[in-house]
């Protein structure tokens, strides 16, 4: 007989209404009945009641039972399990921007901070992927699984990490760079932890409507090398 894997019931592969309701349990501290579900969510009690009951088979959700004082039928009432992360971005979001809003206020326009953040982001990068091959079409992998698309391309001689999708971009309207900062600090940290021959000189963002230009020298290592 062909075994089959069992589905992946995480919060990532849930539909919009059920990410809706798991999304206001998990911003609501007290456990939460059906009927409540159904008014602030504007849904029938019965598509509460069905979507809560897949939650509870994917161990997305809790079921509480009131303990109450007086005589009566206690209420069953809801609650996201602890342990699922959050559907939506605004908890990170907001710490994000909690970040950002100090490194900001730093009056050297370098943000030797953000780029320390990002160097020490970028070095935790690299000792996850320890058994990857060193150098830079490995950062390139690393970067697309942060959401950052990019490609290597060379023009004239000069290589160039092209970032041609980044999910921060709201972050930097009005010319703010300091997530751009903490990203090239991510990159040289990644690059030197590697041992990698070249290292990210520059990044220009938005050099382009789509294109953020990420420059690769050699490393200092190398050139170290080739002086010698």
């Amino acid at each position: 007989m062909t075994s089959h894997p069992a589905p992946d019931h995480g919060p990532d592969r849930l539909g919009p209404t059920r990410r809706r309701v798991l999304a206001y349990l998990q911003e609501t501290a007290d456990p939460t009945s059906t009927d409540i579900l159904a008014e602030r969510l504007d849904l029938h009690p019965n598509t509460v009641r069905f979507h809560l009951d897949a939650l509870l088979a994917a161990g997305l959700v809790r079921r509480i039972v009131e303990h109450r004082a007086v005589q009566g039928r206690p209420r069953v009432l809801f609650s996201a399990a602890p342990t699922v992360p959050p559907v939506t971005d605004l908890p990170y979001r907001s710490l994000v921007q909690a970040v950002l809003g100090h490194l900001r206020t730093d009056p050297d326009t370098e943000q030797p901070a953000a780029v320390q953040i990002g160097e020490a982001w970028g070095r935790s990068l690299a000792e996850a992927d320890a058994g990857l091959v060193a150098g830079t079409e490995a950062l390139v992998d690393v970067v697309n699984a942060l959401g950052l698309s990019s490609r290597i391309a060379e023009t004239d001689g000069v290589r160039h990490l092209e970032i041609v999708r980044c999910p921060f971009r709201d972050l930097t309207i009005g010319g703010d760079a300091t997530a751009c900062r903490i990203h090239l600090g991510m990159m040289r940290g990644y690059l030197a932890a590697r041992g990698a021959d070249e290292t990210v000189a520059e990044l220009r963002p938005w050099v382009g409507p789509e294109l953020c230009l990420a420059r690769l020298d050699p490393s200092v290592e190398l050139m170290d090398a080739q002086e010698a």
